[in-house]
């Protein structure tokens, strides 16, 4: 579960397939078969009123240099590395230059509990 920005996203990549600083160590660490239950654009733009206090944050120009170099130099978000969809979610935030805490959900219909409750139900 995890934040709708390049940050979520790079410790999601961590968790499932471990750091590339300490590859020696991934496999031990990492947890291939982790699902990603995370906030993605998507789920946020839907029905949001852009004026209100749950609106989307702008990419800062760290996140936007982050999400750059995760496109460009990390195997897991190449054009063919094993997340397609992470790679495009990572896309689809610079194009729209936006991002999402969670804590955006806690305003919604239900809470994120509900929310929660909607996202697992749907998982394989």
């Amino acid at each position: 579960l995890v934040d709708s920005d390049p940050d979520g996203m790079a410790i999601m990549a961590t968790y499932k397939y471990g750091s590339m600083a300490q590859a020696h160590e991934n496999a031990k660490l990492n947890a291939p078969s982790i699902q990603w239950l995370g906030l993605r654009t998507s789920d946020v733009v839907k029905g949001m009123d852009p004026q209100g206090e749950d609106a989307l944050i702008p990419l800062s120009v760290r996140d936007r240099k982050k999400a750059l170099a995760m496109l460009s130099g990390n195997p897991i978000f190449a054009e063919d590395g094993p997340e397609p969809g992470w790679r495009a979610e990572l896309q689809q935030m610079l194009m729209l230059n936006l991002k999402a805490e969670i804590e955006v959900l806690y305003g919604r219909e239900g809470g994120i509990n509900a929310w929660i409750d909607r996202k697992l139900k749907r998982l394989p």
